[in-house]
């Protein structure tokens, strides 16, 4: 479909002479892009807890073990222009991505994955209609996944990020941008982080997004649907408010609001609630040098998400410098592989209303990490 797509709009458009089709075929081709992201990383818990794991952490949970945990290759075509269509395939791997974003239905090799594998049409439509058919990332969260395209001031996810909100969906995504201040997008899916059907039923969701000033934006997304494997009757429903706020030129402040609710779903059998809220704050010291730090909270009422009913507090600190990379004034054939070497540390304490953080070969209330991280993305 990927390769068939875009020649039929064309000849749909009427497309003359055999040469000038051959000539736009290549011109598509040449907008296709392959990107790359690595990161290496190596965390320390002063719990020293046995097994050597990090609890109610996700991407960073190797204690003591240095490692490559994300390695990352897109290709794509990005969709610019009315009647076109395009695609994105991404590839993943590492010691620790494939082991929490794995969907539902999907069997592939460990420590392995594709977090996203779809193709996009913009229809001439108003401003344009974008369709995204396929699996794609969530649109929920003011943290992401990571990758060359965008990556987290913080090294480590939060608990909101872990164990409130899916990491992919698969299905159908509809997004319209009615000026350049407001945009909303409606998906039909399997549901969280599922690649074949979970049940009967189908997840829906929304979302939309405002630019309320030149230097304020709002986003609010929710979810409906059946969640559980072969039960369509029990409910789940996600509601989240995102919001950032470039304060001064070197200062930026974010918060994360979620609510969420699923039928049935706590451990005794009652329904379940999770809710969290997290901010964020990025002071940029220079153009390279940055601190970025994360307040947060999450309540796991009913033990659905992590296990155990509790609430899980996090105070984290992320010092980050970042250089160019330009491999090509080695050799010009490396032009491509110019990017970004992001170096950063991090300190970070965990808290919970229960002994659920092992130390040792015991438990106790709280958890303290540092880590290193070392991210090249061209």
């Amino acid at each position: 479909m990927v390769l068939a797509s875009p020649l039929s709009f064309r000849g749909q458009n009427g497309v003359p002479p055999a040469s000038a089709g051959r000539a736009e075929r290549q011109s598509w081709w040449k907008a296709v892009t392959v990107d790359g992201y690595v990161s290496f990383s190596y965390t320390h818990n002063g719990n020293d807890p046995v097994p050597p794991r990090n609890q109610f952490r996700v991407f960073d949970f190797s204690d003591d073990d240095p490692e490559i945990d994300a390695a990352q290759l897109v290709v794509q075509h990005m969709v610019r222009d009315s009647g076109r269509a395009g695609f994105r395939f991404n590839l993943i791997s590492g010691a620790s991505v494939p082991e929490v974003t794995a969907s539902y239905g999907m069997h592939i090799a460990r420590h392995f994955d594709i977090p996203e594998a779809y193709v996009s049409y913009l229809a001439p439509l108003g401003n344009g209609l974008r369709f995204d058919v396929g699996k794609f990332v969530t649109p929920f969260g003011y943290e992401v996944i990571g990758g060359y395209d965008g990556y987290n001031d913080n090294f480590s996810r939060g608990f909101i990020f872990g164990y409130g909100i899916p990491f992919t969906h698969t299905g159908l995504k509809a997004s319209y941008a009615f000026n350049n201040r407001i945009s909303a997008a409606a998906f039909l899916t399997n549901g969280c982080d599922a690649v074949t059907p979970l049940n009967g039923g189908v997840t829906a969701a929304g979302q939309i997004s405002a630019v309320t000033s030149k230097t304020t934006n709002l986003t609010f997304t929710f979810l409906h649907g059946p969640e559980k494997p072969h039960n369509d009757h029990d409910q789940r429903s996600l509601y989240e408010l995102v919001a950032s706020w470039k304060t001064l030129p070197k200062l930026t402040l974010g918060f994360d609001g979620l609510y969420a609710d699923e039928d049935h779903a706590a451990l005794n059998g009652s329904d379940a609630i999770w809710k969290g809220l997290a901010g964020y704050s990025k002071y940029n010291l220079t153009s390279n040098f940055s601190l970025t730090f994360r307040g947060e909270v999450f309540a796991d009422v009913g033990g659905s998400r992590t296990g155990i009913s509790q609430t899980l507090s996090g105070l984290t600190l992320t010092p980050e410098y970042d250089f160019s990379a330009k491999p090509s004034h080695m050799s010009p054939g490396l032009r491509h592989f110019d990017g970004k070497i992001v170096v950063r540390a991090e300190v970070r304490q965990d808290l919970s209303d229960e002994n659920t953080f092992r130390r040792s070969t015991g438990f106790t209330g709280h958890q303290f990490t540092t880590a290193g991280n070392l991210i090249y993305l061209f």
